[in-house]
């Protein structure tokens, strides 16, 4: 099983992707820390930590960690189908009180007993940081073909993106070209949703919340999974007026460059309603 600790700003497909990652037998999901981009970090904590509670895992331990980007910036501004509590207005109850622990201390600890990925789901602020005590890095980050305005993750934080790009941890990019293929059949949503397990429930409430029912994020979580799902090439990357794209000075990483979409959204959907 693969060791993993998620790096969030707990939107929709955050959430979606903790809960797949809870539920996977082939992922150990070892920690959560939390950044600002979609909503604020300590209400990415909470949101994430009541994800944890309905899945199950509420002893997995999470973090908050940057509340500003590098550059001073706070949360993402402007229209999202994530809403101001970062899950779409998909009430849950919250966590019981929790103490947060420090991303560092985590992603430390967790590193001390074994291989560990770190799968950064959200702006790279405290991947920046924390990067260098893990294995391997996983971003959902970059874009291979560009659009106005940059992708968000690799586009709010381009000093940390900077730093990311200047390290030396083996990386993977999940792009957004890929990123923007993975949708779950509205078929599908309604089995999540009926289902009798509350972790299938809430993936398929996040789901059917979520534009064009896309699993996001999570779909990083099953290219750990389900490699054979997708083309990985190796491209040169670098930012390019914001953009965190194809360069012929880049540094060289992977890039997801190909993805089974349907394949994908049924491997997220059954994995759930298994758990």
């Amino acid at each position: 099983m693969r060791r993993v600790v998620l790096d969030v700003d707990t939107g929709i497909d955050d959430a979606l992707a903790i809960l797949y990652a809870v539920a996977s037998p082939s992922l150990v999901l070892c920690g959560v820390t939390t950044v600002v981009g979609n909503v604020p970090a300590d209400a990415a904590a909470r949101s994430s930590a009541a994800v944890l509670a309905c899945a199950g895992a509420d002893d997995v331990p999470v973090a908050v960690g940057a509340t500003h980007t590098l550059a001073g910036a706070g949360p993402r501004t402007g229209p999202s189908d994530h809403g101001p509590d970062g899950l779409g207005g998909v009430g849950l109850p919250a966590a019981p009180e929790r103490s947060y622990d420090d991303p560092g201390s985590v992603l430390r600890d967790v590193a001390a007993g074994g291989p560990v990925t770190l799968v950064g789901l959200a702006p790279l602020t405290n991947v920046a940081e924390l990067a260098g005590a893990a294995t391997d890095v996983v971003l959902v980050a970059g874009e291979l073909r560009t659009e106005e305005p940059p992708e968000l993750n690799a586009g709010h934080d381009p000093i940390a993106t900077a730093h990311v790009l200047a390290g030396r941890s083996a990386a993977t990019l999940y792009v957004a070209d890929v990123f923007e293929q993975v949708s779950v059949a509205p078929a599908d949503v309604a089995r999540l949703r009926s289902s009798g397990r509350p972790a299938a429930r809430l993936a398929g409430d996040l789901l059917a919340a979520r534009r064009a029912h896309l699993v996001g994020d999570a779909g990083a979580l099953v290219l750990l999974t389900h490699p054979h799902l997708f083309r990985v090439e190796p491209h040169r990357m670098g930012q390019v007026g914001g953009h965190l794209t194809r360069t012929d000075d880049g540094r060289s990483l992977d890039v997801v460059v190909e993805v089974d979409a349907p394949a994908v959204a049924t491997a997220y959907v059954e994995t759930l309603l298994a758990h």
